[in-house]
């Protein structure tokens, strides 16, 4: 019977959060003053959730620097917290300038049931998610960053859940059309068997998600 993950290589885990799974801005409920019962982008945010360029799906516009969103989501099962946490943020844009840049920032908050209080999620990425070009020059076109990472190790076993933050941070001034979010990405290394020992190296990712091709 084979009980230990470090005889296996298995492929990373992925989970998606969808941005409309994050917390959106609203007006003040229940006839309350403006500011009660509000869900909070950013100061003054002018982001709403829209149409995409009428084209039947939709995103969060977040087309003004320092607007952010959180949600919070139950930690994969067979995360291996020994091994870096992967995460990148999918976005699109009327651009078709492939110089044009956005940052976005991501921020987390570890929290063990019972004990943690849900606060702002302002611990920062070990490597931040670097600036990203818009893709190729045609508008809305989806978007994906380059990983950001929380290092393996930063997760204690006693931690069940996790509170993410993303801000639309920065923008090239001349990027004048909206700017989507459109969902969270969280790529790990599992740990499936009952061994106390995972795999010996972390999960090594395909050059595309469904692909059989390595890097290196």
């Amino acid at each position: 019977m084979i009980k230990r993950d470090s005889e296996f290589l298995w492929r990373p885990g992925r989970v998606f959060l969808p941005a409309w799974s994050f917390s959106l801005q609203q007006a003040a409920l229940d006839g309350n003053a403006a500011g009660a019962d509000t869900v909070l982008i950013s100061a003054a945010s002018a982001a709403n959730w829209e149409e995409i360029n009428s084209l039947g799906v939709s995103g969060l516009d977040m087309s003004t620097a320092g607007e952010e969103v959180n949600t919070l989501q139950l930690l994969p099962a067979d995360l291996d917290i020994t091994k870096n946490v992967y995460v990148r943020v999918h976005w699109t844009s009327g651009s078709t300038d492939m110089a044009d840049t956005v940052t976005w920032k991501v921020r987390f908050l570890a929290i063990q049931p019972n004990v943690t209080e849900i606060v702002s999620a302002a611990t920062d990425l070990d490597t931040a998610i670097a600036a990203d070009d818009v893709p190729v020059a045609t508008a809305y076109v989806w978007a994906a960053t380059e990983w950001g990472v929380l290092k393996g190790g930063t997760l204690s076993q006693k931690i069940e859940a996790i509170q993410w933050e993303v801000e639309m941070d920065a923008f090239d001034a001349g990027l004048s059309e909206d700017k989507f979010f459109l969902g969270l990405e969280i790529r790990y290394t599992p740990k499936r068997l009952w061994g106390v020992d995972g795999m010996k190296h972390e999960a090594k990712a395909p050059t595309y998600m469904l692909g059989n091709t390595y890097a290196n």
